[in-house]
């Protein structure tokens, strides 16, 4: 075998156990091993940096919430049972551990899953609690009239078209107007309404890859609905042609799927 053969082997072994090396497993032998063959390989060393700088991204984003006890000490037992295997052991010996290591590995999958579903309510939660906010807060109105006029106004304000919506069927209902707002750091057309003596906020923005899901859905007409809340107020979320709609209020989310379900864009 030639000496560039060997070192492909080598670079092999040492990708198959970053993980390991990273977290601190190593026996001390077993370490100096790997730092040595690090020293003399940049690609190797990309590697382990490239793996180094996504698992911290990973970590600053996830929420502090530990996996549940049961599932800890399923994963300590199988990791406490696994023999060890240097970085030059055989295929033989690698198949052998790679077929122990796939008996715990829907343990680790759930353990992923359960942190996504984390990540995301976050997200979820931020998109909701900025809403709820700006809802709360009497911002003044920077334009007022008629839809058509409104719509105009937002033409050369945002990068995306604002259909002023109408709730056909809910009465009393009063426009109140517009103004230029945020939701989380995208721009958005916000809209104030007076319905049945309760202000109602319609927030219109591109929300590009941002999910807009929520802790229940609802199917109104032809539209997703997701319906979240916060401190007794509740938001209805969904998009429509590709453009995001957050409307908020004090009413509960029964009145809320009524309000969607009149919305005429």
């Amino acid at each position: 075998m030639s000496t560039s053969e060997l070192a492909k082997l080598r670079c092999a072994g040492i990708w198959r156990f970053i993980d390991t090396y990273l977290d601190g497993e190593f026996a001390e032998a077993e370490r100096l091993e790997f730092d040595q063959h690090l020293e003399g390989c940049e690609p190797c060393r990309k590697m382990v940096r490239e793996q180094a700088t996504w698992r911290r991204a990973v970590r600053d984003a996830a929420p502090r919430e530990a996996a549940p006890a049961a599932l800890r000490e399923r994963l300590a037992a199988a990791v406490a049972a696994e023999p060890a295997a240097g970085l030059d052991a055989g295929a033989d010996d690698l198949a052998k551990r790679r077929s122990r290591l796939m008996r715990f590995a829907p343990y680790a999958a759930a353990a992923a899953v359960a942190g996504a579903l984390l990540v995301t309510r976050a997200q979820h939660t931020a998109l909701t609690a900025d809403v709820i906010a700006k809802h709360q807060r009497n911002l003044p109105i920077e334009i007022t009239g008629r839809s058509e006029e409104v719509r105009r106004w937002y033409a050369d304000k945002v990068d995306f078209p604002v259909r002023i919506p109408s709730f056909g069927g809910v009465r009393p209902v009063a426009f109140r107007g517009g103004r230029l707002a945020n939701v989380r750091e995208r721009q958005a057309a916000y809209l104030v309404y007076d319905v049945d003596g309760n202000k109602v906020s319609v927030f219109i923005f591109d929300p590009g890859e941002m999910p807009i899901e929520a802790r229940r859905h609802e199917m109104v007409g032809n539209r997703d609905v997701y319906l979240d809340g916060d401190r007794g107020y509740n938001v209805a979320l969904y998009r429509d042609h590709g453009v995001g709609y957050a409307i908020a209020s004090d009413m509960d989310q029964g009145e809320m799927l009524k309000l969607v379900s009149a919305v005429q864009p």
